[in-house]
């Protein structure tokens, strides 16, 4: 009784569960119309019964999801903060699971089944002064147990091969939500364990890492020690916390289920046209672009929202890219998050920060090509990763660098923003769904 009377006489937390209500509000204003179109009788209760929840998906847009995500916020006020790892873990499990069974059955093994263990039997060999080799020879053989996981889902999911299952089993792989990005997230795991020396006794804290609902989709990867380090000391649930959680919230759902609509269907009606000019070409790059910025930084504010709501401060994924003098200078402000994964796992380890400049160029293009790779086994998608990376390598060759701050205006600079800006844009529409829009668009530039 004495916890329930402090919650009721504190002012702040009032404030808080206030907020929460026009949260609610907001997001049901948001979700509602994608929500009556899918199901027109569905009205605003409907969705209380729990074998509604059947119909859940694992997604920020869907409603009965926000609701869950949200009363784990509130519920997490009542739970001790020493468990709030636990708390974390099967909340998330619960929420994943009522959503898409096959993702959290899936994620939670590798968990509990391979990361844990592997961790364990890492600390147990140091403990037992095995040599640095020995435990730098299980840390690469359980990341590269982890690449083969992450191939053979892709390979299944892009290309169908029939002895891997054929579609029946492309069609259970497609139902993995955001298994990509688990994948990297647990290969950031691996690594930092083993530089920093992360002791985890219990897998409590792995497993709501990887669990974690706001980021499981779409990101923004977090890097294991700051999640570590916030669940030791969660942030409190104030009505300051939860103002800035709407607002974030708020903004992304606008920039996502408003600007980023309008720009598709813009995109969309253009590609409907029998044949595009130079002038139509150019609007569907310039529309395209804008609508990737939209949609996923609008998913990030999203994430980044909800995960303030649950006591974590997701990292931030957009830094203002469009004023970016240079495209490596665009990638380190556009999809932070997974530029930095490729940088600390990828480009230092194989000494890409100390290497002479021709290496460095190189290292850099492959980046971009494992970067296309992992969005998908696609030639459009390799073809994304080689154009990039051709420019990162062209720019590291010529020793190309950003234009200091203090010379941020003028002519000059303004005509370097516009050429990143363009040679980004151009390759954007090697995201295009299919080969024959991409090559619609690019035959409208020859049309006068």
């Amino acid at each position: 009784m004495e916890f329930f009377r402090r919650i009721i006489t504190k002012n702040e937390t009032r404030q808080a569960g206030i907020a929460m209500m026009l949260l609610l509000l907001i997001m049901y204003m948001f979700v509602h119309q994608e929500v009556a179109r899918i199901q027109p009788s569905l009205d605003l209760l409907s969705f209380l019964p729990l074998h509604a929840m059947s119909r859940m998906e694992l997604s920020l847009l869907d409603l009965k999801f926000i609701l869950l995500l949200c009363g784990l916020g509130l519920l997490r006020i009542c739970w001790p903060q020493k468990h709030f790892a636990f708390f974390v873990a099967l909340s998330s499990a619960l929420v994943i699971g009522l959503a898409s069974p096959k993702t959290v059955f899936v994620i939670a093994a590798i968990t509990l089944l391979y990361l844990f263990p592997l961790h364990r039997l890492m600390r147990a060999a140091e403990s037992r002064g095995w040599s640095r080799a020995n435990s730098r020879f299980w840390l690469w053989l359980g990341i590269g147990g982890l690449v083969a996981i992450l191939f053979l889902f892709k390979l299944q999911r892009d290309i169908i091969v029939p002895r891997l299952g054929g579609p029946s089993m492309g069609y259970d792989l497609l139902a993995l939500v955001g298994f990509s990005y688990f994948i990297f997230r647990a290969i950031s795991f691996l690594h930092i364990q083993a530089i920093l020396k992360i002791d985890e006794p219990t897998p409590w804290t792995i497993l709501s890492y990887t669990l974690f609902p706001p980021t499981i989709t779409s990101g923004p990867i977090q890097k294991y020690q700051d999640f570590r380090e916030q669940m030791t000391n969660p942030a409190p649930l104030s009505a300051s916390l939860v103002f800035a959680a709407v607002y974030r919230i708020t903004r992304g759902y606008f920039r996502k289920a408003v600007v980023a609509f309008i720009l598709n269907e813009a995109v969309t009606k253009l590609l409907s046209y029998r044949t595009l000019t130079i002038l139509t070409s150019a609007l569907v790059v310039v529309l395209l672009y804008l609508y990737f910025y939209f949609d996923f930084a609008g998913y990030s504010d999203i994430a980044i929202g909800f995960g303030l709501l649950m006591g974590i401060r997701v990292p931030e994924n957009f830094r203002k890219p469009f004023l970016a003098t240079t495209v490596s200078e665009f990638w380190r402000n556009w999809h932070i998050t997974l530029v930095d994964w490729f940088r600390d796992n990828f480009f230092i380890p194989l000494g890409g920060m100390q290497s002479p400049r021709p290496r460095a160029a190189v290292l850099a293009f492959f980046t971009m090509v494992l970067a296309g790779l992992w969005h998908g086994l696609t030639l459009s998608f390799i073809a994304w990763g080689i154009w990039h990376g051709l420019l990162l390598f062209l720019e590291a060759i010529s020793g190309v660098k950003p234009i200091p701050p203090g010379r941020r205006h003028g002519i000059g600079y303004w005509s370097r923003v516009l050429r990143t800006n363009a040679s980004v844009a151009v390759g954007g529409i090697l995201f295009l769904p299919d080969p024959a829009s991409i090559l619609k668009v690019l035959n409208g530039f020859y049309n006068w």
